[in-house]
């Protein structure tokens, strides 16, 4: 079986996992790395790509778009608080506050937000700050620094936004890795109950499997802003649980057979 193949099946043919879940498991972890990147790639990447064409590229956007910003070691400070959403990730340059407050933390994203003496990296999920960190300016830029200096550093923020990207991918994986097992339990009893002999790891990829179109169609949606992310959510949810229960169904057929 290729790749494309699996992709194929895992998405739209859930009478074929039965064959997907007998492939090595070097071939499932492709798939879930490819499915999370694809994700990061249409909730990060596209949404950010599209804000950085519309201010005419990063260069104007630092020249023109953005206030003055100047940092005399001490202290920074700019003419007026800017914000740019790129999805599921959020910049902040507020010199209102030495910490950009919890208050500027309202969305579920993940932040990279300056204040006047000190750069806050947090995620936030759930309403909830995770993963908070807390630097001192003085150790990320030097005195002197302005908007000419974030046009000399455009190359480092492309960098950045490829680990964004990345890091955005992996949170995919541990919220839908998490969906997966939390469904994977109730599927295992199901598969005991029709004595499939299925491992836990099994039924945890026929979980993902089934998970995978709804993951791609509610993401896309979001990130397209097309209709009601709720109304998207619950159909998918029916569509994955239906993958899942039916791909079950099938393989109970085959050891009748």
């Amino acid at each position: 079986m290729t790749f494309s193949e699996q992709v194929w099946y895992g998405l739209f043919k859930p009478s074929k996992y039965k064959e997907l879940i007998e492939l090595r498991a070097r071939r499932a972890v492709l798939y879930v790395a490819v499915i999370v990147l694809v994700l990061g790639l249409v909730t990060f990447v596209v949404p950010i790509a599209a804000i950085i064409a519309g201010f005419g590229g990063m260069n104007k956007l630092f020249t023109e778009t953005m206030a003055p910003v100047s940092y005399d070691g001490e202290s920074l400070s700019i003419e007026r608080p800017f914000r740019m959403d790129a999805g599921d990730t959020i910049f902040i340059i507020d010199s209102s506050a030495y910490t950009v407050p919890d208050q500027e933390l309202k969305m579920d994203a993940t932040y990279f937000a300056v204040g006047s003496k000190n750069m806050r990296i947090a995620t936030v999920l759930g309403g909830e700050v995770w993963m908070d960190s807390v630097v001192p300016l003085e150790q990320v830029i030097s005195p002197g620094f302005t908007n000419e200096s974030l046009v000399g550093i455009i190359p480092a923020i492309y960098v950045s936004l490829f680990l964004c990207y990345l890091i955005n991918s992996l949170l995919f994986f541990l919220k839908y890795g998490l969906y997966a097992l939390i469904l994977s339990i109730a599927l295992n009893s199901m598969s005991k109950q029709f004595e499939l002999g299925l491992s836990y790891g099994k039924v945890f990829m026929i979980c993902f499997y089934g998970m995978s179109l709804g993951m791609l169609l509610t993401n896309f949606n979001i990130a397209m802003n097309l209709i009601s992310p709720m109304l998207v959510s619950m159909v998918t949810m029916f569509v994955s649980i239906h993958f899942m229960t039916t791909a079950i169904v099938l393989m109970r057929k085959d050891n009748q057979v």
